[in-house]
């Protein structure tokens, strides 16, 4: 097993936050050039080849040159997916949504690997270990970009809202609300009807 010290457990922790300021930074303008789709994609492939990295390298201070993937697999790839999200969502549901995937990747993503990279190394060790997480996290990746060439393409909630209002328009057209003649007397039509009520 690698063992670090102090000093080089900070320089990672510092390359890792250093490394997101510029990706955090231009992150909109990778998304407008790529889309999300690329960018969580490489997202995937960088998690893989940053868990590969760190089943081979046998000195701590090694791990500090990989942890500037962390702008593409943190900061970029963050951006990019609380970007969907909003774009996906009705303004009025943003904040509840955008809640919501901060919740699922920060707490509960957390939870789980720490409780599942625990055994798993207790069963494996640290080099299949790594090499699993590998194997997974490109099956995420290509799953993730399967689902997205396949399925629909939508833009925006705008667009499924707009669809679902020409649906309306459309049914309004065929199907007219009906209006009773005017000419006809209204004791004919009943007072109680309620066309006339509203």
């Amino acid at each position: 097993a690698v063992v670090s010290t102090q000093s080089t457990g900070g320089i990672v922790v510092l390359t890792e936050h250093l490394s997101e300021i510029p990706f955090f930074f231009f992150g909109e303008y990778a998304i407008r050039i790529f889309g999300h789709t690329r960018i969580i994609a490489c997202a995937c492939i960088v998690y893989a080849f940053r868990f590969l990295s760190y089943s081979i390298i046998t000195k701590p201070w090694l791990v500090v040159p990989f942890e500037i993937g962390n702008g593409i697999t943190l900061a970029l790839m963050w951006a990019s997916a609380a970007s969907y999200v909003s774009l996906m969502t009705p303004t009025k549901h943003q904040a509840t949504t955008l809640g919501l995937l901060g919740g699922l990747h920060f707490q509960l993503g957390h939870f789980l690997s720490a409780i599942l990279a625990g055994e798993l190394i207790t069963r494996a060790g640290f080099k299949a270990a790594w090499w699993i997480y590998a194997t997974f996290i490109l099956a995420v990746g290509a799953l993730y970009v399967t689902a997205d060439t396949l399925l629909p393409k939508i833009e925006s909630y705008e667009e499924i809202e707009g669809e679902n209002k020409g649906t309306e328009n459309t049914e309004a057209e065929i199907n007219p609300p009906t209006q009773p003649d005017p000419e006809t007397p209204i004791s004919a039509a009943g007072l109680d009807n309620p066309t006339y009520m509203e």
